[in-house]
Parts: structure tokens; C-alpha cells; sequence
């Protein structure tokens, strides 16, 4: 018998293979990313880790739990993506916009973030740390997230929800972890941080007007210039005694 024909569906993933192989030298189109979703499943995710993905139209995709470690998506539209589980780990998301999208138990540690656009997003179980979210908007986001030692200098945070998630007792305290993140200058107005810990956490000139800091842990943190306006649980903080510069916030 003659060799056998490939059909149609197996030559276009002979092509795809052949394109994943040589894609380092070549800019990816969106329609590319999704040909390559379309055959990938979680249990055998696509694979864009350092790819070119910059300002691609992917906005409601659903990324499978793809591989996309030191990816360049920046300015990449992902409004509505679906992104759980995906490894971003050192991608670069700057001024990528990331409204509502999932990004729950993503890896997106040392990531860059800055000026993303983060509203509404959900980023339950996600790894943060050492990450830069400089200038980002997380207003209205749900942030269950290890955010430690990450750059959050001027980001926007009003009105999050990053209070622990009590349903999850079994797991252990679910809750955000804020410690030694850098939240100078950092709008938190109406943000939930119940529980949250926030110890030695640069909190220099950030605003919490009107958020909820009940059982909130500022241990250690600096405070100088931040503003406690009108917040819910002072009483019940824990560790603003050991605050530094505790004398220069602005409690009212």
C-alpha cells in the first residue's frame, strides 16, 4: 500500500507543530493562538512560554491552562479571558488589559503588570509575589493572592475584595498576603482587607478611606502619610502598635 494521506485536520497540526517550532523568529497572529487552543485541552496545554503575543485582540479566550512564562503580552487585549491556571510567571502584561478576566490560581510571580488594567478581574489562589503592578487597576477585583514583596506604588485598589474567604476553613485561611509589598501612594478607598496581612508593608501616603480593616495585620508596616479615614474594625487591627511612623497617619 501507498503512504496514507493526511487529512485535513492532521496536516493543519503538522503545521502548527512545525509553527510552534519556529515561532521564536516570528510574531504570532491572534488567529494562530486560537488555531493552537482549539487542539490543546488542560491536561495537554498550549505552549506560548517566551512568545511574542504583544497587543493581540484575545479578549474571552479560553487559554486551557496554557504555558505562558516570560510571554510578552503587552498591550494584549485578555478583557474577559479566561486565564485559570495559566503559568505567566515573569510574563510581561504591561498596559495589557485584563478587565474581568480569570485569573484564579494563575502563577504570575515576578510578572509585570504595570498599568494593567485589572478591574473586576478574579484573582483567587493566585502567586504574585515579587511581581509589578505599578499605576494597575484592581478596583472591584476579588484578590485572594500572595502579593509579597510585589510592587503596588499608585495602584488603583478601591473598592476590592480582598477579605479572607471564610468558606475555605478546611484549606486554612484563605486571605491576601500584602507582606512587605509596596503599596506607596496606592488608592485601597473602600477596599475589603478584612484579615488581611499587610505586615511590613510600605504603606507610605496610601489611602484607606473607608475600607474594612477588621482583624487587618499591619505589624511592622510603615504608615507614615497613609490615610485611615472613617475605616471599619480600627479597634481590632493587629500589629499597628509595632507600626512605623504611626504618628504621621491620618486617622479620622
Amino acid at each position: 500500500m501507498g503512504p496514507r494521506r493526511l487529512s485535513r485536520f492532521g496536516l493543519g497540526l503538522v503545521a502548527l507543530g512545525l509553527f510552534v517550532q519556529g515561532a521564536a523568529a516570528a510574531d504570532i497572529t491572534t488567529e494562530t493562538v486560537i488555531d493552537l487552543l482549539r487542539v490543546a485541552s488542560e491536561k495537554n496545554p498550549a505552549d506560548f512560554s517566551r512568545k511574542n503575543l504583544a497587543g493581540l485582540d484575545l479578549a474571552g479566550v479560553d487559554f486551557k491552562r496554557a504555558n505562558l512564562a516570560g510571554a510578552n503580552l503587552a498591550g494584549a487585549n485578555l478583557a474577559g479571558a479566561n486565564l485559570f491556571g495559566t503559568n505567566m510567571t515573569g510574563a510581561n502584561l504591561t498596559g495589557a488589559n485584563l478587565r474581568r478576566a480569570n485569573l484564579d490560581i494563575a502563577l504570575l510571580g515576578n510578572a509585570d503588570l504595570t498599568k494593567a488594567d485589572l478591574a473586576q478581574a478574579s484573582l483567587f489562589g493566585v502567586l504574585l509575589t515579587k511581581a509589578t503592578l505599578v499605576e494597575a487597576d484592581l478596583s472591584g477585583a476579588r484578590i485572594i493572592a500572595n502579593l509579597s514583596n510585589a510592587n503596588l506604588s499608585r495602584a488603583n485598589l478601591s473598592n476590592a475584595d480582598m477579605a479572607a474567604d471564610m468558606r475555605n476553613q478546611p484549606m486554612g485561611l484563605m486571605r491576601v498576603f500584602l507582606t512587605s509589598a509596596d503599596l506607596t501612594g496606592a488608592n485601597l478607598t473602600g477596599a475589603n482587607l478584612a484579615r488581611g496581612d499587610l505586615s511590613f508593608a510600605n504603606l507610605s501616603k496610601a489611602d484607606f478611606t473607608g475600607a474594612n480593616m477588621l482583624s487587618a495585620d499591619l505589624s511592622g508596616a510603615n504608615v507614615e502619610g497613609a490615610i485611615f479615614r472613617s475605616i471599619r474594625g480600627r479597634g481590632e487591627m493587629k500589629g499597628l502598635d509595632t507600626a512605623k511612623n504611626l504618628d504621621k497617619a491620618i486617622f479620622e
